[in-house]
């Protein structure tokens, strides 16, 4: 009985401590179908969750921004610009476009999370000494990522322009309600991407090393089925519709059915 309260009390102790050090940094939106969030230089994991709401809120998981005691009365200088949130971050505002840059060095790993309304446009990039794996889940406006590592998406309609360099995009579709071109692109890595059944599209799906696996049925349509060299296929899924454009230099490309 010892034991357990004493495993409780330790339990208690570590959750209390870990939301003590979370700290938070709210930017309220006057209509997010306008508006469009850019997040810049972000290290480690970047979570990203759509939700029905008016703010921005910015969570630093981890670590702490507490001035050291040598310091006090001093300010923490940044070369990337200036922290006005408290939590190693620069925030500005331009009209309808809300930018935040992560001020930290590459070498300093601070968890960040974000909640944003769902219909915000979203853009991220961040440079490749930074190892940034993204996932985003719950958003209904344009994505636009430029990235050197692994990117994924859950529950998003798009329209997508995704890039990354070294690393994975793994892409589950909740609805597409746009007719905008879609592009999907990475330089070393398979791409994963899971369509409603009726999604009605032209593909281009294009690989160097790699091979294409689908259980869509790309035999119903021989006549409209275009093989261009070994490694391209351009197809009307559906009986066409918007582009859809999937590339990969050294990978695999894998489309799969959706509910």
């Amino acid at each position: 009985m010892k034991t357990i309260i004493k495993s409780t009390l330790i339990f208690l102790i570590l959750l209390y401590g870990g939301l003590a050090c979370a700290q938070e940094y709210k930017v309220p939106l006057q209509n997010s179908k306008t508006s469009r969030l850019v997040l810049k230089d972000f290290n480690g994991s970047l979570p990203v969750e759509g939700y029905n709401g008016t703010e921005i809120i910015i969570t630093a998981d981890s670590g702490s921004f507490s001035t050291p005691d040598k310091a006090r009365g001093l300010k923490a200088v940044y070369p990337a610009g200036t922290d006005n949130t408290g939590i190693g971050l620069e925030v500005t505002k331009d009209d309808n476009q809300v930018t935040v840059t992560c001020l930290l060095p590459f070498t300093k790993n601070t968890g960040y999370s974000v909640k944003v309304p769902e219909n915000v446009a979203l853009k991220i990039t961040s440079t490749c000494e930074r190892s940034n794996d993204i996932s985003i889940s719950g958003m209904k406006n344009e994505i636009d990522i430029k990235s050197c590592h692994d990117i994924l998406l859950k529950n998003v309609s798009g329209p997508l322009v995704l890039t990354t360099i070294s690393g994975n995009i793994d892409v589950t579709f909740g609805t597409i309600s746009s007719e905008k071109p879609f592009s999907v692109n990475s330089i070393s890595g398979d791409i994963d991407i899971t369509l409603p059944q009726k999604t009605a599209t032209n593909l281009e799906l294009r690989t160097v090393t790699g091979s294409f696996y689908s259980d869509f049925d790309f035999s119903s349509s021989k006549d409209n089925l275009k093989k261009v060299g070994g490694n391209v296929i351009n197809f009307p899924l559906n009986g066409g519709g918007f582009k859809f454009s999937i590339v990969t230099v050294s990978g695999n490309i894998y489309l799969r059915k959706g509910k």
